[in-house]
């Protein structure tokens, strides 16, 4: 028994031995397997990782590489962009070619300096260049400005075109803009030129408004070019310029005269086109310029020229009928009521209008009556008002007034009537418009001229006395309607009641 006992002793011990040797081997086997399989993950998770930096410093590299590809787009378009007009470019990438395009309104504006070749003798190559080049960036700063197309440079002189390759009915008033400018430049260099004591460039700037072709030419080293008479002419412009001024032709003027002061300088021979009237631009007009400085558009001028643009009245054709109607129907012997008047208080009624605030399409009916207002002296000296605004209703529906519009002339017309008593703000400018030179520095000359005519017509007697007395009771009698008169005009017309007055008194005594 104690035998069978021992026996069964020392198989359970052996067994437990044999499970633990077996655990002990199952648990080494698995700490094994999870190492190799941890050692495994590690080295999956190297992989992974030195993969990711790889792919990192890959994603690094194209990314720079993409960065270098745009930077040298950029620079490729730039340098394009400095040969051709953008519009001009895009067509070129996207169809290989670029059409050249006719273009029925633009204006072309040269600058040349003068005497250059007399000016190179005085440098060195390199400096000429440089000079060159100073006072062409200077005039590529001012185009672009105004929206004006650098064409190129040819020796030492400068082209450049408003309204390509972008077509804009604004392209006279821009590029007179940028002649303008390019010439208060030149006056601030010549004057840092002076004060250092060197000889200054001189500048010829010609300008021409028509049509002309653009487009781009050849197949290699592409330019931007355009062609026509209108080129011709804005370089005959030029040459037949001077010094320091801006010279534009007579179909720039017709574009931009409501808006600039002006000087006719004569005709001008073109080949092709016979004689050419020429006109220097001196500035913008005072009262469309801020503080009157004739330098600065202000947002009157900017209206102004949306409204010539963009408005359904052709005041342009209606000013050009009446004014050739007048000039050949009106009587001999008008020395004060001839065109010459009329014009004046077609100046004078933008002016006003301008300085009392007038907005929209009120400003042409202003300018239309005024053109009106003495038309009726084609048929009668006496009662033109009424046959002067017959005139407009039988014609200004054909330059695109409405009847309302029309109606607003006639009656404006109708304040000018003697004695004068407006309804309205506008009857107001209207009034004051038709004896602005009462208080202006030009009234002795003016009156003189109404002297002669009232003469001529048996209205007056040739009393010099008389004419003083009459004189000075219409002035003291008369008033000014609008605050801009009262304050413009009043203080002059009062000064020359002053001066009639001691003229009198030294007559009498």
């Amino acid at each position: 028994m104690v035998a069978v006992i021992g026996f069964l002793f020392f198989s359970v011990w052996d067994s437990v031995i044999l499970l633990v040797v077996i655990a002990l081997v199952l648990y080494l086997i698995y700490r094994n397997r999870i190492n190799k399989i941890q050692k495994q993950k590690d080295l999956l998770e190297s992989q992974v990782k030195q993969r990711t930096i790889e792919l990192i410093k890959q994603n690094e590299q194209v990314e720079k590489q993409k960065r270098m590809l745009e930077q040298e787009k950029v620079k490729t378009e730039k340098l394009l962009l400095n040969i051709l007009p953008r519009e001009m470019a895009d067509e070129l990438k996207n169809k290989g070619k670029a059409k050249a395009r006719k273009y029925r309104s633009s204006t072309v504006m040269f600058t040349d300096f003068k005497s250059f070749t007399t000016l190179a003798e005085r440098y060195s190559p390199e400096d000429l260049v440089a000079e060159l080049d100073s006072y062409f960036i200077k005039f590529d700063e001012i185009v672009e400005k105004y929206n004006v197309e650098k064409i190129k440079t040819i020796g030492d002189a400068y082209m450049a075109a408003g309204g390509v390759p972008i077509r804009n009915k604004s392209n006279a008033i821009d590029t007179t803009l940028a002649a303008l400018e390019i010439q208060r430049a030149m006056l601030e260099l010549t004057k840092a030129k002076e004060d250092l004591g060197e000889k200054a460039w001189e500048l010829r700037i010609g300008l021409h408004s028509g049509d002309l072709i653009a487009g781009v030419v050849g197949i290699k080293r592409f330019a931007y070019d355009i062609w026509g008479d209108t080129v011709n002419v804005a370089a005959h412009m030029e040459s037949s310029g001077e010094v320091g001024k801006v010279n534009i032709s007579e179909t720039t003027y017709e574009a931009v005269a409501e808006f600039f002061v002006t000087e006719y300088r004569g005709k001008v021979k073109a080949k092709h086109k016979g004689e050419i009237d020429m006109y220097f631009v001196h500035s913008i007009k005072p009262e469309l310029s801020e503080k009157e400085d004739g330098i600065t558009p202000n947002d009157a001028f900017w209206h102004y020229v949306n409204l010539k643009l963009y408005s359904s009245i052709n005041y342009k054709n209606a000013e050009k009928y009446i004014v050739k109607r007048l000039a050949g129907d009106l009587p001999s012997g008008l020395h004060y009521h001839g065109i010459h008047h009329t014009m004046d208080v077609c100046k004078a009624v933008e002016r006003l209008a301008i300085w009392e605030g007038v907005k929209g399409e009120d400003l042409y009916l202003l300018k239309t009556a005024a053109l009106y207002h003495d038309a009726g002296f084609i048929d009668s000296y006496e009662s033109n008002e009424p046959i002067g605004a017959n005139l407009a209703k039988e014609m200004l529906p054909n330059f695109g007034y409405t009847d309302e519009q029309i109606k607003q002339v006639i009656e404006l017309i109708g304040a000018t009537k003697m004695p004068q008593s407006p309804n309205n703000h506008l009857e107001q400018i209207m009034c004051d418009s038709d004896l602005d030179y009462l208080g202006r520095a030009d009234f002795y000359t003016i009156a003189e001229t109404l002297r002669q005519e009232l003469i001529e017509f048996g209205k007056l007697e040739d009393d010099p006395i008389r004419w003083v007395e009459m004189n000075i009771g219409f002035l003291g009698s008369h008033t000014y309607f609008t605050k801009s008169s009262q304050v413009r005009r009043q203080p002059e017309k009062e000064k020359r009641i002053d001066e009639l007055k001691q003229k009198l008194n030294a007559t009498q005594n």
